[in-house]
């Protein structure tokens, strides 16, 4: 038995994702629905939805995806019976940069089994692995299985205000004493791409200051040292340069994490940019 939360504001997004549940899902369901034009950031939606919930299975999901495979709900409910599971989803990141980052570092980090469409029209499906299911620290938003006790304990963080964030800074915190994994046993088509804007990074540094970036059983020096430049880079698009803003930036520089030989290259790419 599911309990499905969706935060809504597009009324035909969610009519035919209503009607693609019913007829995909394969075991008793409940929808709910929490109706947000702008209303709240999705932690509090999301949290309000839970709160709402019957059922021992919670799955938050966007609205504008549809789900292509019968009978999903049997394969993730069965996945979140297991011993120490904590989320499951169908796309997410195997590593945790210092830097302030969600799921996504790099494709070889990736796990991903989604059907994508791009913008122009086009769709691809995008899949980095065949297993049933893989190990992932960071999971992506639009599709989030759990169990409702394991939830109960953790919950959305509604300091992020948003519509960003929420989905690594909770999996981060899951990740600390169950395990996260991703699934290809069930596949959603999704309608819309991410939007990484100033917001979105915002969000990322919350939950870096929040949490830290000691998530990774092994430190892989040049994924630190790129994704910390690919911060910095990003990081000023949206603020001006100044003594405040590097000293900023500076607290994710990941020092302990690159070797002594690439201190003084990234520190000068630092100050520099």
């Amino acid at each position: 038995m599911l309990s499905i939360i969706i935060s809504s504001y597009q009324p035909q997004y969610f009519a035919a994702l209503e009607k693609n549940i019913a007829e995909t899902c394969g075991v008793e369901f409940e929808v709910i629905k929490i109706e947000n034009p702008a209303l709240m950031g999705i932690c509090e939606a999301y949290n309000k939805g839970a709160e709402k919930a019957k059922y021992d299975n919670l799955l938050f999901i966007h609205e504008d995806i549809l789900i292509s495979t019968m009978n999903w709900g049997k394969p993730l409910i069965l996945s979140l019976s297991e011993a120490k599971t904590g989320i499951i989803g169908i796309a997410g990141g195997t590593y945790v940069p210092a830097a302030p980052y969600g799921w996504f570092t790099t494709m070889n980090n990736a796990k991903i089994s989604i059907i994508q469409h791009k913008k122009g029209g086009s769709k691809i499906i995008e899949k980095t692995f065949e297993t049933k299911k893989e190990k992932v620290i960071a999971v992506d938003g639009v599709f989030l299985g759990i169990k409702k006790s394991i939830f109960n304990k953790f919950k959305f963080d509604e300091n992020l205000k948003g519509y960003h964030g929420y989905d690594t800074e909770l999996s981060l915190r899951i990740s600390s004493q169950y395990q996260n994994y991703v699934t290809s046993e069930i596949l959603i088509e999704h309608f819309s791409q991410g939007n990484p804007d100033h917001k979105w990074l915002e969000s990322n540094i919350y939950t870096r200051n929040k949490l830290g970036s000691n998530f990774n059983i092994t430190i892989n020096k040049d994924l630190e040292y790129q994704m910390y430049e690919r911060f910095v880079r990003d990081y000023f698009k949206y603020h001006p340069k100044n003594l405040l803003t590097l000293i900023q930036i500076l607290k994710f520089f990941p020092i302990f994490k690159i070797g002594r030989r690439k201190y003084l290259p990234l520190l000068k790419f630092t100050i520099t940019q």
